[in-house]
């Protein structure tokens, strides 16, 4: 994961649309909330508001076309995904899901990212676990800044202060309990994202290898060349646009220990 900056200005489609949705969802919920809590009535969410192709393309340009979560490149084929979940939401894989979800939040711009099917439909899904449970908003009327999420939000938090790389192997920094709930719920070392993200760093590691050969023949000028352009990519590399940024730059910081091969 790495930190994403999104655009201030807004997509008008949610400026204008999602703004009317979410009203009229408010004013649903306050004529009938006992309804809305048992789940005898449920919201129908607009998704051509909250997934219509001017949010989607600002939403992959922030993101470089990247996951906001495991870091693959997507592109398109990402998953408009709400980060507090719109419908219901559960504290724990396991538990019922309780309801409602975050309705008031659903066309919101903060609440927005890109993320892979692998990531939003088959691991994090409804999951928006707390700190203190207690402190959870569950209507507009209560505030969220109460909250304290155990999920890295990747707009607002530095995911690298709290999750680091062992080679493929993300880890939690100094058990920070956020880094790992992140890496448990959303499998970030499970699927096939430690063997993409070995495959990337051995390639790096091969260029690492070229810079270190030619500092220590500086009179090799065919070798100093070669260098200079493996040095290129690796910089390329660390840079937010590339896939699996973070862990590269953690293989770098480490001089590539921690990559078998």
């Amino acid at each position: 994961m790495i930190r994403i900056q999104k655009t201030s200005v807004i997509p008008e489609k949610l400026v204008r649309d999602g703004k009317n949705k979410r009203r009229s969802h408010c004013i649903s919920y306050s004529r009938n909330p006992v309804a809305y809590r048992s789940g005898n009535k449920t919201f129908l969410f607009d998704r051509s508001i909250y997934a219509h192709i001017s949010v989607k393309r600002s939403l992959i340009a922030a993101q470089y076309g990247k996951c906001c979560f495991c870091e693959r490149l997507i592109g398109t084929d990402g998953d408009v995904e709400h980060f507090r979940p719109k419908q219901a939401y559960k504290q724990s894989t396991g538990e019922p899901l309780q309801r409602p979800g975050y309705y008031w939040l659903a066309y919101e711009w903060d609440n927005l990212y890109l993320a892979c099917p692998g990531c939003n439909q088959r691991h994090k899904q409804n999951l928006f676990p707390l700190q203190n449970p207690t402190e959870r908003a569950t209507n507009h009327h209560q505030n969220i800044t109460s909250e304290k999420p155990l999920f890295i939000d990747p707009g607002k938090d530095n995911p690298e202060e709290f999750i680091g790389f062992r080679g493929e192997i993300a880890f939690s920094i100094q058990g920070n309990p956020r880094g790992k709930v992140t890496c448990d719920s959303l499998r970030l070392n499970e699927r096939s994202l430690p063997e993409a993200r070995l495959q990337r760093l051995q390639q790096l590691k091969r260029l690492w290898q070229i810079v270190q050969l030619a500092a220590k023949q500086p009179k090799n000028t065919e070798l100093k060349r070669i260098a200079e352009e493996a040095q290129e990519e690796l910089n390329k590399a660390t840079q937010d646009n590339a896939e699996y940024s973070a862990a590269s730059r953690w293989a770098i910081r480490t001089k590539f220990q921690f990559v078998i091969g």
